[in-house]
């Protein structure tokens, strides 16, 4: 019996942070320790609109593309660069179905989320960036969804998974000027109707150009839906 309670407190209560391997101060919910935490590659001043990082200079908080014509989202809120290790991290869970980092990317953005709605209404729903059922069958999960259903059970918020669906498998948006990327994405999407005066929170992994969110936020408030807020685990601006 002794044993059994050991090894169920090692699941639990992890005894190493799993990025440097040392047993000392690790936060339970996400397994890493507070070192490692505080030296990831956390996204300070951005674009208020974007997320762009923006230079200390900037007093609008708004990137300049966004002041010449803001995109369809309201808002956004990315925790880190694109950088080591969390791309790293990224890559594992999406593509080596590595599914516990569902917890530490889920746990680190409703603790960010918090911290960022402080004084502030939180949204109301929280909806994960739909797949495609064909690559849905081919990853075999849909990694936006594991990580908002941590952060809306953290933040005690209703997730939605029905609410909208991806209809179109559109090729990869990489390499493409604007243009073809907005050519790519008509029509990708599609929403039922919102309630009057929802606001709504997508949550993705990575956000790199902002396209396929921006075409998906303007598909939600064709729906009804009055405010779109995009929360992401990174903020990837070298394509």
């Amino acid at each position: 019996m002794v044993n059994y309670w050991s090894n169920i407190a090692q699941i639990i209560l992890p005894e190493k942070c799993f990025l440097c391997q040392i047993s000392h101060a690790i936060n339970p919910k996400t397994g890493l320790c507070l070192g490692c935490i505080k030296n990831l590659p956390w996204l300070q001043q951005s674009c208020q609109r974007c997320s762009l990082p923006l230079n200390s200079t900037n007093t609008l908080q708004l990137c300049g593309q966004c002041q010449t014509k803001a995109p369809a989202f309201d808002a956004s809120h990315c925790l880190f660069h694109y950088e080591t290790p969390i791309d790293r991290l990224v890559s594992r869970f999406k593509f080596n179905q590595q599914l516990s980092y569902s917890r530490l990317f889920g746990q680190l953005m409703a603790e960010h989320i918090n911290d960022r709605y402080q004084g502030t209404t939180l949204p109301d729903i929280v909806i994960p960036v739909p797949l495609h059922k064909s690559r849905l069958r081919e990853r075999g999960f849909n990694q936006a969804q594991e990580i908002a259903r941590i952060c809306a059970r953290e933040l005690d918020l209703p997730l939605e998974t029905k609410q909208c669906q991806r209809d179109k498998d559109t090729a990869h948006q990489l390499g493409l000027s604007a243009i073809e990327r907005r050519r790519n994405l008509r029509r990708a999407f599609s929403s039922k109707a919102f309630p009057t005066g929802s606001r709504v929170a997508l949550v993705d992994d990575v956000m790199t150009t902002g396209t396929t969110l921006a075409e998906l936020a303007a598909c939600l408030k064709k729906a009804g839906c009055q405010e779109v807020h995009l929360w992401c685990i990174a903020r990837a601006y070298r394509l």
